[in-house]
């Protein structure tokens, strides 16, 4: 970042050139005007043959004057650089023109004629491009060249030398004019300056403060807009668009009507509301302001379904978290149970005692398997994510399933819909996935050769789907929306956190879990290797 005198010199320097490509230009035609006009009275003088016209303007000295003038013109038009004012140095066009201006009061009769007031505006646009500097340089020179108009005039006009009153009265007017002109343009310049350096510190710091705020506003996470009393829009950041595509600064928006009334009852109060903006349910959070006078309203605006899902991510949290402390203190007396169990059973018991002895046993493993499952989810952030060939996958853990469950060999049918799909995915969370949805598939089926299809395709250029169905009587309507939150199931000996942790697993590889009624199953989306669609 450059450091702020470097900046401000900058920012000089801008300025300064933009008013140099403004004023030779303004200057330029100036100068074309005056040659113009002087041209056509010239001109028409001859035309009509008025003999005092003629008088006034010599042609030979008169076009000598225009073509020398013109040239210097046409010179500034074609190189505009040989203008540009150094700040270091007095302006050489402008000393060109004071100079120009002198001759021309000389040669149509001296400053009596009263051309000489042509020198005036020259003095003045030499000081402005100098920015006030050379004032009484730039009068002295005028002053010079008037005072030598006069004595050459009055040298010319006799043997002897004549000083004419009226000549002498209009010079030591024009004189002071020129010191009078140039003090003021002085001072002008130097008070635009001023106001210029001023004007772009101020720029700066709106710039820095603008720049600021947005990149504040824009960093939240809320969709902010600011509106006054009449609807109309202020700001409004990134955020906001998502909502409001159509939100337009200094436009009025009626979609706020609502919002503004509640405002405008109570001007001092923020307030909160959940309102429908476009057929959206929406959460807004008020905070009036006052700008420069000007009441203003801002608005914090969020999705219902956001908010809801970021307590609910807050509630699941914390709710790990709490699982996992839990988990922790149940094994150890977990354990002293399962091996007192163990102790009764080798004992002689009767029937009654050994059938409370399985109870505990299986109440065991059911608290086991919950412990294990929390401590699954609570381990999803630590990823191994590896390229893992579906084929090879799928061969490994049908022969482990079927292992684990000897009745369910000959009832697993897959179908895989193109050749070496490869997935990236943690090994071992894609197993515990994959066990969760085909033992939970296996459980609800009618336990034939048709009782689980397993059905693995691609899903468009960078993922894959693996859908698991089942052909059971599926889930009821009314319990869909609740498949995947934790502790929810319907069976007795369930622990309802298999199909919550399977998503989260999913999740956190970047892959989606969803359950499909017309397929009665679970597709798992998973993102391919990129060897394979690179």
């Amino acid at each position: 970042m450059k450091p702020y005198g470097e900046v401000m010199q900058l920012i000089e320097r801008q300025d300064w050139e933009t008013q140099v490509e403004r004023m030779p230009g303004l200057i330029n035609i100036a100068r074309v005007t005056i040659v113009l006009s002087l041209l056509m009275f010239q001109l028409i003088s001859e035309q009509m043959s008025l003999d005092s016209l003629q008088t006034v303007f010599k042609p030979v000295e008169f076009y000598t004057w225009l073509i020398v003038y013109s040239g210097f013109i046409i010179v500034t038009f074609l190189r505009p650089q040989w203008q540009q004012q150094s700040l270091a140095l007095p302006n050489a066009a402008a000393v060109v023109d004071i100079t120009m201006m002198a001759c021309l009061a000389f040669i149509v009769g001296g400053v009596g004629s009263g051309f000489g007031i042509l020198i005036l505006p020259f003095v003045a646009t030499s000081c402005l491009l100098s920015y006030g500097r050379y004032p009484i340089l730039y009068a002295s020179y005028a002053t010079f060249l008037i005072a030598l108009v006069v004595f050459l005039k009055s040298r010319l006009d006799g043997g002897e030398v004549i000083w004419d009153s009226k000549a002498l009265t209009t010079a030591i007017l024009l004189v002071a004019a020129c010191y009078l002109v140039a003090a003021l343009t002085a001072f002008s310049a130097t008070y635009l300056k001023r106001a210029t350096e001023s004007a772009a510190k101020h720029k700066l710091a709106y710039r820095r403060v603008s720049g600021l705020n947005k990149l504040v506003l824009n960093r939240v996470q809320e969709a902010v807009v600011v509106i006054d009393a009449n609807q109309r829009v202020w700001l409004f950041n990134r955020q906001a668009k998502t909502y409001f595509p159509n939100l337009v600064v200094d436009a009025r928006e009626d979609v706020f009507g609502d919002l503004v009334s509640r405002w405008q009852r109570q001007t001092e109060r923020s307030f909160e509301t959940d309102m429908h903006i476009y057929q959206h349910a929406m959460h807004v959070r008020a905070v009036p302001l006052i700008q420069e006078e000007t009441q203003l309203l801002m608005l914090f605006i969020r999705s219902l379904r956001e908010v809801a899902a970021e307590a609910m991510a807050t509630k699941l949290a914390s709710l790990g978290q709490l699982t996992a402390n839990l988990a922790h203190e149940v094994r150890n007396p977990l354990s002293a149970i399962r091996h007192a169990n163990d102790l009764l059973i080798e004992e002689d018991a009767d029937g009654v005692t050994l059938k409370l002895r399985g109870i505990i046993e299986s109440n065991i493993l059911r608290i086991d398997k919950m412990l294990e499952e929390v401590s699954m989810l609570n381990k999803r952030d630590g990823l191994s994510r590896e390229s893992i060939n579906m084929m090879k996958f799928w061969l490994e853990f049908k022969q482990e399933f079927t292992l684990n469950h000897p009745d369910a060999v000959g009832c697993l049918k897959m179908n895989m819909d193109g050749a070496n799909l490869t997935v990236s995915f943690d090994a071992h969370h894609l197993r515990q996935i994959m066990w969760n949805l085909t033992n939970n598939a296996w459980q609800h089926s009618r336990k034939d050769e048709h009782a689980v299809t397993v059905l693995i395709r691609s899903s468009g250029k960078m993922y894959i789907s693996i859908v698991v169905a089942d052909n059971g009587t599926g889930v009821p309507a009314e319990s869909r929306n609740s498949l995947f939150e934790p502790f929810f199931t319907t069976k007795k000996e369930g622990t309802g956190l298999g199909l919550y942790v399977a998503r989260e697993l999913a999740h956190a590889n970047m892959g989606q879990l969803h359950y499909h009624p017309e397929m009665n199953g679970f597709e798992l989306i998973l993102p391919k290797d990129e060897k394979e669609y690179d």
